[in-house]
């Protein structure tokens, strides 16, 4: 549960047959926070403004599929952060955007960017203690050090195959709980492990 938002998984549940009177509620409180953290990567107040309905916009339309979320709050700066580097990939074709865009950019992290990575980070060390000592210690190597397989598998004093198939299995661990419990795929939770 979010510190100010009360009952969330009841609002999601009702959003998601239909209830607009929720997804009103859920707009009011996340919709600034959506708007500080698109406005960070786009510096304009107009372009921001009109990314965040989009969102919004999105979150309706796919609100069927929303009931079961555990945290709407990462489902939705998950879905922000993607519309956002779409819009920026779009820009770079378009040059009065692209012009706009980098004549408002300056470079910035906020806090609250840097507590949703902490956030991550923690959910990430809390399912790797759910792992074997091996597989733990090859998922941190290869996923976290960025270490080939044969390296890992040095370090180790295990064969390139043995470190593998931890990875096979530690991978199809995390995915498994990132899936559940976040609402997003492993790929898109290791991007936004990356800064």
């Amino acid at each position: 549960m979010n510190g100010g938002l009360k009952d969330e998984l009841l609002l999601l549940k009702e959003m998601s047959e239909g209830d607009s009177g929720s997804f009103s509620l859920l707009y009011n409180y996340y919709s600034r926070q959506v708007y500080r953290f698109i406005y960070k990567y786009l510096k304009s107040s107009e372009l921001t403004d009109d990314l965040v309905q989009e969102i919004f916009i999105k979150v309706w339309d796919n609100r069927i599929n929303l009931s079961d979320l555990r945290s709407f709050k990462s489902y939705l700066f998950t879905i922000s952060k993607n519309h956002t580097l779409n819009f920026l990939k779009r820009a770079a074709i378009d040059k009065n955007a692209k012009s706009l865009i980098l004549s408002n950019y300056r470079a910035s992290v906020s806090i609250e960017e840097d507590l949703q990575t902490k956030d991550y980070l923690n959910y990430l060390e809390k399912i790797l203690d759910t792992l074997t000592p091996q597989s733990r210690e090859t998922f941190r190597l290869c996923r976290q050090e960025y270490k080939s397989y044969d390296e890992a598998a040095e370090i180790l004093g295990i064969s390139r195959n043995t470190v593998k198939k931890h990875m096979v299995k530690s991978m199809k661990i995390v995915g498994k709980a990132v899936q559940k419990d976040l609402g997003i795929p492993l790929t898109i939770f290791l991007g936004l492990l990356i800064k």
